[in-house]
């Protein structure tokens, strides 16, 4: 299949439910478990980010941003992962502002962050860097700046592939507002990519979030799929574990 194709496919499937799967009582009991045993894996990251935007050789100045997005601690020396368009909007964002009406010359976005740091379920706050970034996959990769104290909570290593249809785990940390509170919600993979490369499709989905199986066995995180068909519009997807943990190895 591709690319193209898959990128329909996605959007496609996408378009077709919003509706999370019907739950049964051992699928929100399964929930509930996912909650309890992996939920101190899921953080915050906080910080700040500078976003700048060159049109026609003319730089637009824009307020700074707070970041609050969603990080997955993949082992307790504090090795963490996230999409990495929520942490640097400057590609999708280029697009975007490209193919937009009335964009007179060439447009580019930079960002610079700063002040960043995990969240943690106590309240803590860790300072982190950004240890590897891969814009092909939307992976960015942090660590602690000094090494954690105590072990700090992580997935279990036990992965798995789904299977269409079947219901999965998405577990997630609702933002300030709502207290930093975990919560999960049970849909249903849609479809499942082999080529360019494998990925699967919900029915619903929400960036950074992890993806679990009702055994509580790591499935992957949905992030945003690069769409080389158009670049502005970059669906989101499950990458595999297995290919973040592969990739992870490379974040030193």
């Amino acid at each position: 299949m591709s690319r193209r194709c898959a990128i329909a496919l996605v959007t496609m499937v996408c378009c077709v439910s919003t509706q999370a799967a019907a739950q049964t009582p051992d699928e929100r009991a399964a929930a509930r478990e996912v909650i309890a045993k992996q939920g101190g894996a899921v953080l915050f990251l906080l910080g700040t980010t500078k976003l700048r935007i060159n049109q026609g050789g003319k730089e637009q100045q824009n307020p700074d941003q707070r970041i609050q997005a969603m990080v997955t601690v993949l082992d307790s020396t504090g090795l963490g992962v996230m999409s990495l368009t929520a942490l640097d909007p400057s590609d999708l964002a280029s697009a975007q502002l490209s193919r937009g009406r009335g964009a007179g010359g060439a447009v580019s976005v930079t960002a610079e962050t700063t002040d960043l740091r995990y969240r943690l379920t106590d309240g803590r706050e860790v300072p982190v860097r950004v240890v590897l970034r891969d814009k092909e996959l939307d992976l960015a990769f942090l660590r602690p700046v000094e090494n954690p104290a105590a072990p700090m909570a992580a997935i279990d290593v036990a992965t798995v592939r789904p299977a269409a249809i079947d219901a999965v785990i998405v577990l997630q940390r609702l933002p300030e507002i709502a207290g930093w509170q975990p919560t999960a919600s049970i849909q249903t993979v849609q479809a499942i990519v082999d080529k360019p490369r494998t990925f699967y499709i919900l029915n619903s989905a929400s960036v950074g979030s992890p993806v679990f199986d009702t055994r509580g066995r790591f499935i992957g995180i949905i992030l945003r799929l690069k769409n080389e068909a158009d670049p502005a519009n970059a669906p989101l997807v499950v990458l595999p574990a297995n290919d973040i943990r592969e990739v992870a190895k490379q974040a030193n």
